[in-house]
């Protein structure tokens, strides 16, 4: 799919990731530690400059091979680095993805990846035509579970051994979307060339 997706809400502008996006990344990632560590396994105290130049590179290939469609998040209004969402482990035979988010700390608690949520059901559901998507969290993440339900997604139960973290299995809560769940405008999505 083409790299040069963008897509604009009222607060937010979303765009695969740039090279440019290096240092904003690796900003936010660093400041964020302490709530990302706990639920995400790449994200730990270690992270530097090389890992955030091979986040990119790997995300940039992975939207050209139509393997996994990421998307850095954006103030409109400042340009600041707010996140990412992205839709990862595409299944051909069910049609399905599932669906990853993170958001900067000082970005919580304010409808953000909600917000960002929506913006990849379009892409999913409208330009990819996928028909399900999977949100699957961890059991004690409950601001993740809080967003999934913010955004239309149905809870449909516990999945054991679902999460591999730090090499350690764990259970997982699924969530799902399907095209009906959400309010979507009828019209594929657009591309800036």
């Amino acid at each position: 799919m083409n790299l040069d997706y963008l897509y604009q809400t009222g607060r937010l502008i979303l765009r695969p990731y740039k090279s440019a996006d290096l240092f904003p990344h690796l900003e936010a990632v660093t400041e964020s530690l302490p709530e990302l560590s706990q639920w995400l396994e790449w994200c730990g105290e270690g992270y530097n400059q090389h890992d955030a130049n091979a986040w990119l590179t790997t995300s940039r290939v992975n939207w050209r091979s139509d393997i996994c469609y990421e998307l850095a998040i954006f103030d409109r209004f400042d340009n600041t680095f707010i996140g990412s969402v992205s839709l990862y482990d595409l299944q051909a035979t069910s049609n399905s993805a599932n669906v990853g988010y993170w958001i900067r700390s000082r970005y919580h608690r304010q409808g953000i990846a909600s917000e960002a949520i929506k913006v990849i059901c379009r892409l999913a559901f409208l330009s990819l035509e996928l028909t399900r998507l999977d949100i699957v969290v961890h059991p004690n993440n409950i601001a993740s579970q809080r967003t999934a339900m913010s955004c239309g997604a149905r809870y449909e139960g516990l999945l054991r051994n679902k999460i591999m973290m730090r090499g350690i299995p764990m259970d997982g809560q699924l969530y799902s979307i399907i095209p009906s769940d959400t309010e979507l405008i009828q019209e594929k999505l657009t591309f800036n060339s």
